[in-house]
């Protein structure tokens, strides 16, 4: 049977949709290393994601709408 494969932007909202921090590495890690995109894209349809840094460590979260 056909099951849909998950985009970029389904593995990244499966991952911040505990709405906790986290890092760079870790989004690197499970999404692809350039994530940036990622992000980009999922703001673009809606999601608000904010971003904050520690210093040279950045990390994410999915803000409840």
């Amino acid at each position: 049977m056909y099951t849909k494969k998950k985009t970029k932007v389904d593995l990244l909202l499966d991952i911040l949709s505990d709405y906790q921090w986290h890092w760079g590495d870790e989004l690197a890690s499970e999404v692809g290393w350039r994530f940036g995109a990622t992000i980009k894209e999922a703001r673009y349809q809606g999601h608000p994601i904010k971003t904050d840094n520690e210093g040279k460590k950045w990390k994410y979260r999915l803000l409840k709408a």
